[in-house]
Parts: structure tokens; sequence; C-alpha cells
């Protein structure tokens, strides 16, 4: 199943919601898939050794 886009709020720079634990259905999601991030995501420009990994999982 493609094309499908999941929403959620601001991330206030923590990235856990989006791992397998807590995100399980991106297991299934392809390139068709969207995540769209509403609020104040400032998460790609505050970019430290602490958040390097988001970064790197992001792109």
């Amino acid at each position: 199943m493609a094309g499908r886009i999941y929403v959620t709020g601001d991330c206030h720079g923590s990235f856990s919601r989006f791992s397998v634990k807590d995100f399980r259905l991106q297991k299934d999601m392809d390139k068709e898939d969207y995540v769209i991030i509403c609020g104040d995501f400032g998460g790609i420009w505050h970019i430290d050794a602490e958040n390097r990994q988001e970064k790197y999982w992001l792109e």
C-alpha cells in the first residue's frame, strides 16, 4: 500500500516518536509515503553531534 500521508504536530527537537518502537507503521513505508510535521519544525537547522543521527534518518 503506497501513497499514505502521516501528520504529526511539532517535534520540539525530539524525534523519538519516529522510532520503530513508537511508529511501527514506518516499517511498511516506501518513497511514495509522506510524514508531514506541523508546527515550528526547526530540527533541520540545529545539527550537532547529539542529533546528527536524526538528520541522517530524515535524509
